[in-house]
């Protein structure tokens, strides 16, 4: 008889306040196919297919979007090298942000009114053709002299 243990000791889990953390949303019919645009710190536009209710880290790593060190913690919230930029518009009519990211978003340099963690955030209709800020990387931030 296999030993198993209790959910909260199951060292495989992973730690987020993510409503949905897979790599695909569930398919539950025909969806509206939706778009969202990521811009670089130089300017570059990348748009992107997407489905609601799609996390913006997953989605940045299935379509392998160059963005040195994004999301180095994987999601596990630990980090805030997924930080985002949204419009205030946008931003206003999301969830509102959780403490624990909040605390991560207090160790991250440039951070705005309107900034998120990638790893936080799932796709909606109102983000549908916006604009995402994607602010310059951790590990760009830093050069030796």
């Amino acid at each position: 008889m296999a030993w198993l243990l209790p959910a909260r000791l199951q060292p495989w889990r992973m730690f987020s306040t993510s409503r949905l953390l897979q790599d695909e949303v569930q398919d539950s019919g025909p969806q509206q196919q939706l778009t969202v645009n990521f811009i670089d710190h130089l300017g570059k536009k990348i748009t992107v297919p997407v489905k609601e209710g799609q996390n913006m880290l997953q989605l940045v790593q299935k379509h392998s979007l160059n963005f040195p060190g994004f999301g180095a913690c994987k999601g596990s919230l630990a980090c805030c090298t997924c930080h985002l930029i949204l419009d205030k518009e946008v931003f206003q009519k999301l969830d509102p942000v959780s403490e624990n990211e909040l605390d991560m978003l207090d160790l991250t340099c440039g951070v705005t009114a309107t900034s998120r963690l990638g790893c936080q955030l799932c796709m909606t209709k109102d983000m549908d053709k916006q604009n995402i800020w994607v602010p310059k990387g951790v590990t760009e931030s830093y050069t030796p002299q």
